[in-house]
């Protein structure tokens, strides 16, 4: 029990400072004791547990302080709309990430491999198994097994997200669902509008169409935003908008249910279809950010296909995802029927397995508490190197959830040529124009932190911040 309290301080602390509502000086450990009926070892334990991870400085006879966040203003996108024809060369850092194993990859997000859940695999494999599944194989509808879908209305409604389990369309994991999506909207006949910085996961799929893209930048205040995405639906209009709600890669930033039902009004008004990628299970906290899709009352014509996938959650080698398909059930079942090959019946019985049982959202729960924890390690590591940092333009997102941490550099500095130099040191980031098709925001990056934790990653990130450092105070 005192291990949870001290723990809980922590992290009442930190999430006040990443909130901005804690500044300077801390309150006196007796003073917080006495605050919070606690023994003053207790929350001496919680100050000391903060000295070490980066979060503040003690100053002998004074208290303690906050350490001076590294931080500027949010990072601005632009207001140019460009229309690009996306091409078919991918992206050499990401190759290098991938191909090369004395590189630590904190360039590519795996955040599903923080915990192994082999054992448990194995166990609900051999379950599965028992129900025969090649038999089943040849009684399977198109839609994917009736349980599991039902399984994965229950799992959803726990987070106060109400679906009927005929919106519910298994796929083969991420790629094949947007691929559905993309068919089922009939949006590679016509310009796609995508918000930018866009996810590289959308990016990729995008060359591989040789698609029609109107990049749509990001901005700080949603309302600009909506401004910014009608005067190019004017100027040449779109009938699909891909879009990331929910920690948009790269930067974390999460859509309010406010701005959420806004835009579902703004396709509603022009008869566009939204097509999310959600990646909501990430969050830190205990409910996760709700789906444009649970959003769209019954009353709305809105068209929403939102795509999610077990990629993130439990494991990169699971080809298992699912669609929820709003005023377009029939148009994304026609295509899956038409172009998609059917998904494992192994693998749907043991996800419903793991969601009816419970030990679906147990194991989201450890995840997201490994994530986070990951989260504040690699600030830890990286603090002291980037307190020093003095350019007004240098920033660091705070992710709320997700795997990943995004970087500003100032405007006359690259991300590009920063790669460069981190790839010598056998590390490797992922430069500001791997998500955008025309090379923009080259003075961005990202790095992840969701990748399994040990003696390699702390080097490499405490390595990362010295030579950002370097890089930026050249």
């Amino acid at each position: 029990m005192a291990a949870f309290k001290y723990r809980k301080i922590v992290d009442e602390i930190i999430a006040a400072i990443e909130q901005g509502r804690l500044t300077g000086k801390l309150v006196s450990v007796r003073a917080l004791a006495q605050q919070k009926q606690l023994g003053v070892s207790t929350v001496m334990q919680a100050y000391h547990q903060l000295e070490r991870l980066g979060w503040v400085l003690a100053k002998p006879k004074r208290g303690y302080f906050v350490v001076s966040k590294v931080n500027a203003k949010p990072p601005n996108y632009g207001r140019q709309i460009n229309r690009v024809v996306a091409g078919l060369t991918l992206d050499r850092a990401v190759q290098y990430s991938f191909n090369d194993d004395d590189i630590l990859p904190l360039s590519c997000t795996a955040p599903s491999t923080v915990i192994d859940p082999e054992a448990l695999l194995n166990q609900l494999h051999k379950k599965a198994l028992a129900k025969r599944p090649y038999k089943l194989w040849m009684q399977d509808p198109i839609e994917g097994v009736a349980e599991f879908r039902q399984a994965i209305c229950q799992h959803l409604l726990r987070s106060q997200q109400g679906f009927n389990y005929q919106q519910v369309l298994v796929t083969n994991g991420r790629q094949e669902g947007l691929l559905l999506a993309l068919i089922a909207a009939k949006a590679l006949q016509q310009p796609i509008a995508v918000e930018s910085p866009m996810s590289f996961y959308f990016q990729t799929m995008l060359k591989q169409f040789n698609a029609d893209v109107v990049e749509i930048p990001m901005q700080a205040d949603y309302q600009n935003e909506l401004t910014l995405l009608s005067s190019a639906y004017e100027s040449q209009s779109f009938t699909t908008y891909l879009v990331n709600p929910n920690f948009a890669d790269p930067t974390g930033r999460v859509l309010s249910n406010a701005e959420k039902l806004q835009l579902i009004e703004w396709a509603e008004i022009r008869n566009v279809t939204l097509i999310e990628y959600d990646r909501g299970e990430l969050y830190f906290g205990s409910e996760r950010p709700a789906t444009i899709a649970s959003l769209v009352t019954a009353q709305s014509s809105c068209r929403v296909i939102c795509i999610v996938d077990f990629y993130d959650t439990i494991s990169p080698t699971i080809s298992l995802g699912y669609l929820l398909c709003v005023n377009s059930f029939d148009e994304c079942q026609f295509a899956k029927q038409t172009v998609a090959e059917e998904p494992s019946i192994v693998l749907q019985h043991m996800l419903q397995q793991m969601m009816d049982s419970g030990r679906y959202d147990k194991h989201l729960t450890a995840l997201r508490t490994q994530i986070q924890q990951n989260y504040s390690a690699t600030m830890a590591l990286l603090r002291p190197h980037l307190a020093a940092i003095s350019a007004p333009q240098f920033y660091l997102s705070q992710p709320s959830g997700g795997p990943c941490i995004w970087f500003q550099l100032p405007t006359h500095l690259s991300s590009q040529a920063l790669w460069h130099k981190v790839i010598e040191n056998k590390l490797s980031i992922a430069p500001g124009a791997m998500f955008t098709l025309d090379n923009r925001y080259d003075n961005y990056f990202r790095i992840t932190y969701a990748l399994p934790w040990n003696d390699d990653m702390e080097k490499g990130i405490s390595l990362l911040g010295q030579i950002i450092a370097e890089y930026v105070q050249q």
